[in-house]
């Protein structure tokens, strides 16, 4: 296939405005300080965005536009692995731990689901970009497939325990967490059946679907970031101190920062044994009367 449909180019152009106001947006309304992440995943693909248009147009067929394709879409791949942390992070801040029953049922959709897309993603091969490149592309194309597909895994976990986390629907928070799946999910989905129906009809419509899918999430974000305060809202008292005391009560309750090292994130919690200390007021030395 020496080209994309027109319809592709044409998303494909349409995004690249959007990607613009996202990006004016994410700094305007001070997102890049309370989404990091975030910020820089939609930075890095409108960059690589810009990178590629021309590319694809005079380049789909060659190696310079492959080799471009595998490092941005490996890079894109860590930065949607820091997004779902990002989030992770934000379900977690208002909790100083959890009742151990939330952790198990989030711990086990989420291993079985990313069990399920290892799975998936070794059984089902992924289409060569070019028969002139060896056929080692199709390892990268691959890890990047399974890591779109396991972040998706988790961000619908997270949305099916949004009720049980006190998650508010009305928040930055859930809305990127929803373009995200959006995104991501059809993104695999589309990669899974270009590898089962590799021909050049199913190829266009699965870039024209991916391209519509991540055109939606994007003007999602651009709607969030006009409407929605960077900070998510903490959840309802009541529900806040329903999980705080069942916290309490439950023996085996994980505290957050426990969660967060599961993943390789260290955090520091302060002592409290510094902050009484802190707390009492300073004993003033006695003046010595002269004799």
């Amino acid at each position: 296939m020496q080209g994309f449909l027109p319809s592709v180019y044409l998303l494909w152009a349409t995004s690249l405005v959007f990607h613009a106001v996202a990006c004016w947006l994410v700094v305007k309304r001070n997102y890049f300080t309370h989404w990091r992440a975030f910020g820089c995943y939609l930075f890095f693909v409108a960059i690589n965005s810009v990178v590629m248009f021309p590319l694809a147009l005079f380049h789909n067929a060659g190696t310079l536009y492959a080799a471009t394709y595998l490092v941005g879409d490996f890079i894109e791949a860590v930065l949607v692995s820091l997004v779902v942390l990002e989030i992770l992070g934000r379900v977690l801040e208002p909790f100083e731990s959890l009742p151990s029953r939330t952790v198990t049922r989030f711990c086990f959709w989420a291993v079985a689901g990313v069990c399920t897309t290892v799975v998936l993603s070794v059984v089902v091969p992924h289409p060569p970009i070019h028969d002139a490149i060896s056929y080692w592309v199709d390892v990268p194309l691959t890890l990047e497939r399974t890591i779109f597909l396991a972040c998706a895994v988790v961000l619908w976990t997270i949305l099916f325990q949004a009720k049980a986390l006190g998650i508010s629907w009305n928040s930055s928070l859930a809305e990127i967490a929803i373009g995200f799946v959006l995104y991501l999910t059809v993104q695999s989905t589309t990669r899974f059946v270009m590898g089962m129906y590799n021909t050049d009809s199913t190829v266009n419509l699965a870039n024209e679907v991916a391209q519509f899918a991540y055109l939606i999430a994007l003007a999602s974000w651009i709607w969030t970031m006009t409407h929605r305060d960077p900070l998510p809202p903490r959840p309802e008292p009541e529900k806040l101190a329903r999980l705080q005391e069942l916290a309490k009560e439950d023996y085996a309750a994980v505290p957050k920062e426990r969660i967060f090292a599961a993943v390789g994130i260290k955090v520091n919690t302060p002592d409290p044994a510094a902050e009484s200390e802190e707390d009492q007021p300073a004993i003033e030395p006695q003046q010595i009367p002269a004799r």
